[in-house]
């Protein structure tokens, strides 16, 4: 029996040109609206689309998932092309068309377009179904048919056909997933057999482990009661360190409350200074009245003098001497302000100086603070490693690392430790000479304060002597002249 299809269809059906055709897009799934008159009903169908560049020929082949005896053929050749062109007006070429449909297929998969296969009413009795593939865009008021393809139902050979090929790919894959099946299964003994193996091994391994378990839980409880007899003689070695460090603390504070005693009291020997001072200036103005008073009693001696032409001479050499005298004191008035002057710098110098060894002071006292805060942390961080070791014995595989780790963190904190312990002995032996500094430089001012008001007290006396002589001298003039 001859296979009744039209020329164009008997390319894609025949196995010389098998190697020709080309498709277009994979075999795809697609929900396909089939209208038989008022009818409308949506299909699973199975769409595949390829092409022949040679011989300019394109097919689109429609079959239900359900029931692929019924295949939906669509052939374009050059000539059926034409008519579309003049018919719907498509301005493409061949390639643009193929390539125009690719895209519509893929929108129509996305769910984009609509595809439905509409069948043709004006067919008559004697003349075949024909259907129109239709690509639609749903719209809300108007939908919009993008393109309109002829379509037939494909004749029995040609179902038979595609059918076969389907089925000489279904063998070949359940053949190769056969052979598949074949060589897992072989995997799967050889698999099985290799566990048996292991599963023996794993008896004996799991046997060395608890024995190796067993010796390594004596090894880590010795290790760990030597390490707990080594934290206990460190925690009391560091109880003394700390009972020795707050002793010295201590002493330090002792030694820091007789510095401010002694601050005090040279405050307090500066005020009496500043005391004196202000009584020699009431003596220095003292001093400056009597001379006024002196002036006043060596006019009234000029007026004598005068009445007296025979003590005339000695009168005016008197009076020389006074004058002299005086000029003496003036000076003497103006180099005692200018030590006045440099004291009283002197003074503020010495007052920033002792502000800076306060300074030192106060920063030492922190360091000593920050030193203990540090020695408290160790110890509490020594707490929580005790406590982390109690836990970790009953872990006894990984005993080792943890051991180790510990090891490493004792060994960082001893290091901390005696850099804690070189600090502060470092304090130790600064504040000490520090305090001494402070010492040497108190009883330097001191001395020179206490050298400065010697020589002031004694040039305040002889200048009070080199003013009560003449002041006598003239007392005992005045009284010869009245006898």
């Amino acid at each position: 029996m001859k296979m009744y299809a039209p020329p164009d269809e008997e390319h894609f059906c025949n196995f010389n040109h098998s190697k020709n055709t080309e498709c277009i897009l994979p075999t795809m799934e697609l929900m396909v609206n089939f209208r038989w008159d008022s009818d409308r009903i949506k299909k699973p169908c199975i769409l595949c689309a390829e092409k022949i560049v040679c011989k300019g020929l394109l097919q689109l082949r429609l079959t239900e998932k359900n029931d692929q005896r019924r295949m939906y053929i669509t052939t374009v050749d050059g000539g059926s092309f034409s008519e579309l062109k003049q018919d719907q007006s498509l301005h493409v070429t061949f390639t643009g068309f193929i390539e125009n449909l690719a895209r519509m297929l893929q929108d129509c998969r996305t769910g984009k377009l609509e595809l439905a296969l509409v069948k043709n009413q004006n067919c008559g009795a004697d003349y075949p179904e024909t259907y129109q593939l239709q690509f639609i865009e749903m719209r809300s008021f108007k939908n919009l048919i993008h393109l309109c393809l002829p379509s037939r139902i494909a004749h029995l050979n040609v179902v038979l056909f595609y059918m076969s090929n389907r089925l000489d790919t279904v063998e070949k894959r359940s053949q190769a997933q056969e052979n598949e099946l074949q060589t897992l299964q072989q995997e799967i003994e050889m698999h099985l057999r290799t566990n048996e193996h292991l599963k023996a091994e794993n008896s004996k391994l799991r046997e060395n482990i608890v024995e190796n378990a067993r010796n390594l839980n004596q090894r880590h409880s010795e290790e760990i009661q030597h390490l707990q007899e080594s934290l206990r003689k460190s925690s009391e070695q560091r109880q003394k360190d700390n009972e020795r460090n707050q002793q010295t603390i201590t002493a330090l504070q002792l030694q820091l409350d007789k510095l401010m005693a002694d601050k005090n009291t040279l405050q307090m020997d500066k005020m009496k200074e500043q005391k004196r001072v202000e009584m020699l200036n009431e003596e220095i103005s003292s001093s400056k009245s009597q001379c006024s008073a002196l002036k006043e009693q060596i006019e009234r001696l000029h007026a004598e003098i005068s009445s007296m032409k025979n003590t005339e001479r000695k009168n005016e050499m008197h009076l020389s001497d006074a004058r002299n005298h005086i000029s003496d004191l003036q000076e003497k008035f103006k180099r005692y302000d200018k030590a006045k002057a440099d004291v009283v710098a002197e003074l503020e110098a010495e007052k920033k100086i002792s502000q800076t060894k306060r300074k030192a002071l106060e920063m030492a006292a922190e360091e000593i603070s920050k030193a203990n805060e540090i020695i408290m942390k160790q110890t509490q961080e020594l707490i929580k490693l005790k406590k982390t070791i109690s836990w970790r014995t009953e872990v006894a595989i990984q005993q080792e690392k943890a051991i180790d780790d510990k090891d490493k963190l004792l060994q960082l904190r001893e290091t901390e430790l005696t850099q804690a312990r070189q600090a502060v002995r470092s304090l130790r032996e600064e504040i000490p000479q520090q305090l001494e500094a402070m010492r040497k430089f108190a009883n330097s001012l001191e001395q020179k304060y206490s050298e400065q008001i010697q020589s002031l007290r004694e040039k305040l006396s002889s200048d009070g002597k080199e003013n009560i002589s003449p002041h006598m001298s003239t007392k005992g003039f005045s009284s010869n002249r009245r006898k």
